[in-house]
């Protein structure tokens, strides 16, 4: 008699629903929601604990000139995560996580954030056409309150890119291949999803998929000079001010909501990591 298979892992979990978000399925946009946050929590609260801001985030979709899609939102702005990270371009590099990581430098932070509003980027569904061209579309979305938009399915699949970017980090997680390989494939198709200009290169050049050391050996995507883990990065940055720049766009953004914006960030990228042989991943406290 054959014991039963484990259950997944909230990792697992995690990189599941995300994947099915621009999959393409007939799956209810509310039963891709009640996934996700319940896996991100989850998550959370393995690596986490009572820190985790991540129930200020939830999946929404927005209207734009170019379609639909459906992504990650901060739930009473009703403004993607991705956009929020734009928002922190050139900002400074947050004294909490320089004292963490002290031979992190600058542009390694730029680094992650990039990467990391890329994959919150590519992880979404591709633009949904308009069934109602003739209207007015709102090309920015009201940001006081996220209003559950009416159900329109099938969502599209992801174009060829997107699906190769997607595919580079479900790599990582499914053993087999050499580190080197791993890194040449993720580059390549981080640059082919979002073009080659020298921002994005110098983020390409930044990163890595390295293995951690053993006993406990696991394949993390890295900085590719230190070795430190992207999503060890951005949760280290738990608790730092909310950048000038972000609030310039978004005064109403309070710090609970930046640490949300931080914490799952780190958290997707974390969930695109093989599982540690420990199970425990929970993350020191901040002093």
């Amino acid at each position: 008699m054959n014991s039963p298979s484990p259950s997944p892992s909230p990792r697992a979990r995690l990189r599941h629903a995300l994947l099915r978000i621009g999959a393409g399925r007939h799956a209810p946009e509310a039963d891709l929601r009640t996934d996700l946050e319940c896996a991100l929590s989850e998550l959370a609260e393995e690596m986490l604990g009572e820190r985790s801001r991540v129930g200020s985030v939830t999946l929404g979709s927005a209207d734009h000139t170019w379609g639909r899609n459906l992504g990650l939102r901060l739930a009473d702005h009703d403004v993607g995560l991705p956009n929020l990270l734009w928002r922190a371009d050139g900002s400074a590099l947050p004294a909490r996580v320089r004292e963490t990581h002290p031979a992190l430098r600058q542009d390694e932070w730029e680094a992650a954030l990039l990467v990391g509003k890329l994959i919150l980027t590519v992880l979404e569904s591709e633009p949904a056409p308009d069934p109602d061209p003739g209207r007015n579309p709102d090309p920015d979305p009201v940001r006081d309150k996220a209003v559950p938009h009416p159900q329109r399915l099938p969502r599209p699949a992801r174009a060829p890119g997107r699906e190769s970017f997607c595919r580079s980090l479900t790599a990582i997680v499914e053993h087999g291949n050499p580190q080197d390989e791993l890194t040449a494939l993720l580059r390549t198709t981080l640059l082919a999803f979002a073009s080659e200009t020298p921002d994005n290169q110098e983020a390409a050049h930044h990163i890595a998929v390295l293995s951690t050391a053993p006993p406990q050996p696991a394949m993390r995507l890295c900085l590719s000079r230190s070795g430190l883990s992207l999503g060890q990065v951005l949760l280290s940055a738990d608790g730092c001010p909310v950048p000038g720049s972000v609030l310039e766009e978004f005064p109403d953004l309070n710090q609970d909501e930046w640490n949300a914006v931080m914490h799952v960030t780190g958290l997707v990228l974390s969930a695109f990591e093989t599982e540690p042989a420990n199970a425990a991943g929970r993350l020191p406290h901040s002093t």
